[in-house]
């Protein structure tokens, strides 16, 4: 069977587009048997699988400051199933970014789901495009959101090691995540919410309108500025972002103004706790999905996701 093939798989309890988890394991080598069984759970993780370089072919300190041996991707995203310790801890940092806004937004997506027309109307009064409110989908956004930086390796080993091959194509990690989420034949739901990770368009909108009119838009992009490596709030996060001067300043209060505006739209609608519940919000899936990362590697999710274990009392 090919690999792009379709059967069967769910996440959640929901059908989802088959993906033929099996070849995928077979493809790149898969043994562990929690990994293994959280990929039949949650079958687009297969997604984020890949094959490396069977040394290391250099020392580097990036990401995060610590001197490790490197390998490099050969073959597909090369963000989960890792079997190096040392590969596994080089990219944690994203991959526990990825799942606590996977967390933040499966939360505020099922709030948003019921909140009823009043809830609705409410929403709409400040400037919200009604239209978009059925377009939300916890479970497609979750889907999405844990492959929506399945390019995010392949463009920082180009830019950190100047690698250019036919796995390092593209530099810049939203459009690598779609061309190779493409090459997959990732659903169409997950294709086109990586409309959010088009940085461009959406300050177009920022800048004109001072808000993102799309609830689906809010809600990815919220959620993901609200959580760095932890929880955080949209001041601190941008407070990071000047300090790092990534973007211009007044690229980043244009952004920070749209989340602002839907933070306070979505606390006069759900409560001023919002943000604290969404931030708390725990999930036995998540855990299980973190340790399936650590499992192949043989490192404790303490180690590998010391803040997230830490807020949650997990300590092996």
């Amino acid at each position: 069977m090919n690999i792009r093939e379709r059967s069967t798989g769910s996440e959640g309890g929901v059908a989802t587009p088959r993906i033929d988890v099996d070849a995928f394991i077979a493809k790149y080598g898969v043994d562990n048997e929690l990994t293994r069984e959280v990929l039949h759970e949650f079958p687009t993780l297969c997604y984020l699988l890949g094959n490396t370089t069977d040394t290391p072919q250099a020392m580097d300190s990036r990401p995060d400051g610590v001197a490790r041996r490197i390998f490099f991707l050969t073959e597909g995203s090369g963000m989960f199933g890792l079997s190096q310790p040392e590969d596994a801890m080089r990219w944690r940092g994203i991959f526990n970014h990825v799942m606590g806004t996977t967390r933040q937004v499966y939360y505020l997506g099922q709030r948003l789901m019921e909140i009823g027309e009043g809830g609705r109307a409410e929403l709409g009064s400040h400037g919200f495009d009604a239209g978009t409110f059925d377009e939300i989908d916890p479970e497609l956004m979750r889907r999405f959101f844990l492959v929506s930086h399945a390019g995010r390796r392949r463009a920082d080993e180009r830019a950190w090691h100047g690698l250019n091959d036919g796995v390092h194509i593209e530099d810049d990690i939203g459009e690598a995540s779609l061309e190779f989420l493409t090459s997959q034949d990732a659903e169409q739901g997950i294709i086109d919410l990586m409309r959010v990770e088009a940085h461009s368009d959406l300050l177009d909108t920022a800048m004109t309108l001072g808000y993102f009119p799309n609830i689906v838009d809010n809600v990815l992009t919220y959620t993901d500025w609200t959580y760095g490596q932890r929880p955080q709030t949209l001041q601190s996060r941008f407070e990071g972002l000047r300090k790092s001067q990534r973007q211009p300043v007044e690229v980043l209060d244009a952004l920070e103004r749209a989340g602002n505006h839907f933070e306070q739209a979505i606390v006069s609608v759900l409560g001023i706790d919002t943000p604290t519940r969404m931030a708390n919000a725990s999930y036995d899936w998540e855990e299980r999905i973190r340790r399936a990362y650590c499992a192949p590697s043989g490192i404790s999710i303490a180690h590998a996701f010391p803040d997230y274990s830490a807020q949650f009392g997990i300590t092996a």
